[in-house]
């Protein structure tokens, strides 16, 4: 009984594997925008300390242009957003908007975020970072999290100094965004620090913790990991915004260090306040950073911020994935929830950026 149970379950891998592979073949139904298609670029960078370049993928008002949209990110499984690619920029000085996904993510994927926040008049960089991105996301690397921000000021340097695609960054009028890891590194690049001591404790009584289990079961040893880059200040002085939905690390910041993190701050939650997760619930971080806003997104999760997945999408990962990240059961429409995203984070840039610097 046990062969034969053995038998029907390779026999099910096999026909997943083989739908995996016929889903990076076929498109999910083109949707029309919803915003208008920004200019769009991708350039590989160096970046100090890294031994790979670091890819970035840049999102910004496109100038005048007959070309039709192109679709990024779109196949069988997810749907894309629209861009125009390699399009010249918008005349004039623009504020910045660095952004970090999420342990396992990668930028391509956050289109339907950046693409409009670069239709309302803003450049959106955001690196996929070695060593925690899709399809090179390795436990041993994850903890070292200064490798993260470094990442985002390698981007303001550049953007600063050797803008690409006939971009004029304002360099007086940045902030910076991230989801989940990406949260914090958003955090810590505002001037808010961690340290490896609280991280360690945190894992240590609560090994199945979302920011902790996949480490803690590869048998990452937290106390190898370099304290004194851990707990640093990696805080840039360019940064004087931060959106952190559903941040990382929570447990482990450093509460000395948010009297002197000087930017404004949006804390996003997805899901009620009272159902945050124990270890990304940021009500509480709100309540005590001097200039903070919070927000909890009902009737969402976690991976409610990642894009929406087709039909085929929701079937093949919810029988190959241990977390169904497309599925919404019980949710409200993850479109929606996208809407209600791009519709508060939108409103808090532009009155950032609109104030007096």
């Amino acid at each position: 009984m046990r062969t034969r149970f053995l038998k029907i379950l390779a026999g099910l891998g096999a026909v997943v594997a083989g739908l995996l592979v016929l889903a990076t073949f076929l498109d999910t139904t083109e949707r029309a925008p919803t915003f208008d298609a920004p200019g769009y670029t991708v350039i590989d960078m160096a970046v100090p300390g890294r031994s790979v370049p670091v890819r970035l993928h840049v999102w910004y008002p496109a100038g005048a242009t007959t070309a039709a949209p192109t679709l990024l990110g779109q196949n069988g499984l997810f749907y894309g957003s629209h861009i125009h690619r390699d399009a010249p920029a918008l005349a004039g000085a623009l504020p910045v908007v660095v952004v970090s996904h999420g342990s396992g993510g990668n930028a391509e994927r956050l289109g339907w975020l950046a693409g409009y926040l670069a239709s309302q008049g803003m450049i959106v960089a955001a690196p996929d970072h070695p060593g925690t991105t899709s399809g090179d996301s390795d436990p041993f690397q994850t903890p070292l999290v200064w490798q993260r921000t470094d990442d985002l000021t390698a981007v303001l340097n550049l953007l600063q100094d050797q803008p690409p695609a006939g971009l004029r960054p304002d360099m007086t009028r940045v902030a910076a965004l991230g989801f989940s890891l990406g949260g914090y590194t958003a955090l810590g690049v505002a001037g808010v620090r961690v340290t490896r001591d609280a991280f360690i404790s945190h894992c240590t009584a609560n090994p199945a913790a979302e920011d902790c289990a996949w480490m803690v079961a590869a048998g990452v040893d937290f106390a190898t990991v370099d304290a004194a880059r851990y707990d640093a200040d990696h805080g840039d002085p360019r940064v004087t915004a931060a959106i952190a939905i559903d941040p990382a690390l929570i447990r482990a910041v450093d509460h000395a260090s948010l009297a002197t993190a000087g930017a404004s701050f949006l804390l996003i939650n997805l899901g009620e306040d009272t159902a945050a997760s124990e270890t990304m619930g940021a009500g509480g971080l709100a309540r005590v950073l001097p200039d903070a806003l919070y927000l909890a997104i009902p009737g969402a999760r976690h991976f409610s911020f990642l894009a929406e997945c087709s039909t085929l999408g929701k079937i093949i990962i919810g029988v190959a994935g241990e977390d169904n990240i497309c599925s919404d059961a019980g949710l409200r429409d993850r479109g929606v929830i996208h809407d209600e995203l791009r519709a508060a984070i939108g409103a808090f840039l532009t009155q950032h950026f609109a104030q007096p610097f």
